[in-house]
């Protein structure tokens, strides 16, 4: 007779909530929720969303981990009128971010966190590499050097 067991099986593993969908690193075996909103959501009865959240209180419980340290930072849009999607880049190297966020991870007692799952929870949740641009920034960089060499053939 096999028995099923809606309780997670092992502490400090990557677990889905049952309310938004986020992925998120549990502290608990028997953790259901990413946050204690979603908790009480799901106890007043509000429907799941079925699908990760975006922005911030969506990503993975690594990049929200990096966001706290501050190793993530918001890199665009710009303008204030712009009402494109943010987009959000690592600040330092990705090794350095790397080993530091793993040091973390063990110190708290959730294990090693490996090269993949560090990669894999940066491409999820669209953050950029340390050294990319945005396009907004390679945009003014390009305009600058149009208006820099305009008003030089000017002179």
């Amino acid at each position: 007779m096999t028995t099923t067991n809606d309780t997670p099986a092992c502490v400090g593993r990557e677990r889905t909530c049952a309310q938004c969908g986020a992925v998120y690193r549990s502290p608990r075996n028997s953790s259901r929720y990413c946050t204690p909103a979603c908790r009480k959501k799901a106890s007043r009865g509000t429907a799941p969303t079925g699908g990760p959240r975006g922005g911030p209180s969506g990503f993975d419980p690594i990049t929200k981990a990096l966001l706290l340290a501050g190793f993530v930072g918001r890199i665009g849009p710009t303008s204030s009128r712009d009402n494109s999607p943010p987009v959000y880049a690592l600040l330092v190297p990705r090794e350095h971010a790397l080993d530091e966020l793993s040091f973390q991870f063990n110190r708290r007692g959730f294990g090693y966190l490996t090269r993949e799952e560090f990669s894999t929870a940066l491409r999820r949740d669209g953050i950029q590499d340390f050294d990319t641009r945005s396009p907004e920034a390679t945009e003014r960089k390009r305009w600058q050097d149009r208006q820099g060499a305009a008003i030089s053939r000017a002179a």
